[in-house]
């Protein structure tokens, strides 16, 4: 029950943060975004290409639901695997699945809680049928960022969105890039439009969003039954 209420006591703060200057906020993101800086965040020297805000969000999510076992799409340079590893570390418990379609690289950070799966889309029978194993009775958070195209992150909540439990989390990354790049339309918020209209499972956790400046509105998705 506590639980519950001071989630509610976040969810009201969010709604009384809403009524500052949208365009304030709006300014704010395009001004972090463009400027790239974002893309030169690094945790202990890996380069991890993520909106700092949002990471200290997912150690908050972490911290809260204890996951066993992370599945991320989209390792790029892997230094978001290794943060995650890195709170595990701190955590005492979990190990984080990374997967991209590009080959593995010799220079990924290396960490005993992390393994690559390189090589082939999250999409692939066989890596799906392969996590799955791994997911099998365990308390799983799911981080989407790979192909940020709607039919691909369409494809990825049909293939990772039940491995999530009742209270915890699949975050689908990236949902902003057509408040800058209507080029990239549609894209994961219209995938994300898509999903919720045919699922009562999961439910948009504003509180999630109490920075204000996160890459991913409307991406962060509890499950709720």
């Amino acid at each position: 029950m506590e639980n519950y209420l001071r989630r509610g006591v976040r969810g009201a703060g969010y709604r009384i943060g809403k009524r500052l200057d949208r365009a304030a906020v709006s300014r704010a993101h395009d001004a972090l975004y463009l400027s790239d800086a974002w893309t030169e965040a690094t945790w202990l020297g890996a380069q991890a290409l993520k909106n700092p805000l949002d990471l200290w969000v997912y150690q908050e999510i972490m911290v809260e639901t204890r996951p066993e076992l992370i599945v991320e799409t989209g390792t790029y340079r892997g230094g978001s695997a290794f943060f995650l590893a890195s709170i595990c570390d701190l955590l005492g418990a979990g190990e984080v699945v990374s997967i991209d379609i590009e080959p593995l690289r010799d220079d990924y950070p290396a960490h005993p809680r992390v393994t690559y799966l390189g090589g082939r889309s999250s999409t692939d029978p066989e890596v799906v049928a392969e996590v799955r194993g791994r997911a099998r009775e365990k308390r799983t958070l799911v981080v989407l960022d790979s192909d940020h195209s709607q039919a691909h992150v369409e494809a990825e909540l049909a293939a990772y969105a039940d491995l999530v439990p009742v209270g915890c989390y699949l975050i689908v990354e990236d949902s902003n890039i057509g408040q800058i790049r209507k080029d990239l339309l549609p894209g994961p918020l219209e995938a994300i439009d898509v999903f919720l209209a045919g699922t009562d499972a999961f439910e948009i956790d504003r509180s999630r969003e109490k920075f204000l400046i996160t890459f991913n509105p409307s991406g962060y998705l509890r499950r709720v039954r």
